[in-house]
């Protein structure tokens, strides 16, 4: 989850660039990582908009997916964060196949944003908020940071606002599945994804960055 998330460059360097790469532009993939975030929801969006035939852009979405998974292949790049998005892409498109329903292409991205809410909230509530629990083992400094009652406070803070970002893409998007929009959904989905994400990446690093400067200064 971590990983997926981004955290893990957050984590192993709140302080900002170390070794020419801003942390935020690490957890983000880089330029590429982001086109390949944002084209094959964009494409799906033009696509169905133009034609009005959801299965086409469902089609092409995943066409565009799988040449940026082969462009990392053939440029021996790291393809596992490919791989894992086109693994959804190819999940999702199949199951609306399956079903002859074109909004359960959406299925998986909200169960994801469910089952993620509900961890986050879970985590909260139980005192164990997960984005402390994440950077504190990436970091090996395993869960001394529960000690400290601000540091509990200022992750229970952080997780709230993950848990805001997954429940509000659910509220938003699970109306609209239940109406048949399939534009609808394609449209939410690109606005609640990586334009949501993005600012709440770097609030995220922002604050973790502030509890690592307050514990360098402070010892």
């Amino acid at each position: 989850m971590a990983g997926k998330s981004g955290l893990s460059s957050i984590a192993l360097n709140p302080e900002g660039a170390g070794e020419g790469k801003h942390p935020l532009w690490a957890a983000m993939g880089g330029w590429l990582g982001i086109v390949e975030t944002v084209v094959p929801g964009l494409i799906f969006v033009v696509v169905l908009a133009i034609t009005r035939d959801p299965w086409l852009a469902i089609g092409i979405s995943v066409a565009v997916s799988v040449l940026f998974t082969a462009y990392r292949l053939i440029r021996r790049q790291a393809v596992t964060q490919a791989l894992v998005g086109l693994a959804g892409v190819v999940v999702s498109a199949v199951l609306a196949l399956l079903t002859n329903r074109p909004e359960d292409n959406f299925v998986p991205g909200l169960i994801t944003n469910a089952a993620y809410s509900v961890v986050f909230l879970v985590s909260i509530l139980a005192t164990w908020p997960i984005i402390g629990v994440a950077v504190g083992l990436i970091r090996g400094e395993g869960f001394s940071w529960r000690k400290n009652k601000h540091h509990l406070r200022v992750y229970s803070g952080v997780t709230a606002i993950w848990f805001g970002m997954f429940a509000l893409r659910l509220i938003v998007q699970y109306p609209l599945y239940l109406a048949g929009n399939v534009e609808g959904l394609a449209t939410a989905k690109l606005l609640l994804g990586l334009p949501l994400y993005v600012p709440v990446l770097a609030l995220t690093w922002l604050i973790v960055r502030s509890l690592y400067r307050e514990k360098t200064s402070s010892s």
